[in-house]
């Protein structure tokens, strides 16, 4: 059964991937080696065939493509660990995370523009 990165939308991980690695100019072949991994598999996550990548190699391809790690962790429906170890040491916030599925649009939308707003935390 394919993975969440399997789902065939023109705002795909795979596809922006895929723009990203295109506008550096770089082949399939050449950002594998950079990235260290096989190519076959770069293949696959820019087809959208498989689980989305785990978070260091989202990293290392935002690093390599000049991306935004926050949109590319997005796009690949994946949450970074530094969230996860977050909701781990505060229950409020992993409260929080737990509710947001339940809240209105406006709420939803409120709360996007706020952090929107916010600095990038060290």
């Amino acid at each position: 059964m394919p993975g969440p990165a399997a789902r065939d939308e023109s705002g795909s991980f795979g596809k922006r991937i895929q723009e990203l690695r295109r506008a550096c100019g770089l082949t399939q072949r050449q950002l594998a080696q950079q990235l260290g991994i096989d190519f076959t598999y770069l293949s696959k996550l820019e087809n959208s065939r498989g689980d989305p990548p785990g978070d260091q190699t989202i990293r290392n391809l935002a690093q390599a493509l000049k991306a935004d790690e926050e949109e590319l962790f997005a796009l690949a429906g994946k949450v970074p660990s530094e969230l996860r170890a977050k909701a781990a040491e505060d229950p409020e916030f992993a409260m929080l995370l737990r509710r947001l599925p339940n809240l209105s649009e406006d709420v939803l939308q409120r709360i996007y523009r706020a952090a929107r707003r916010q600095p990038p935390s060290p």
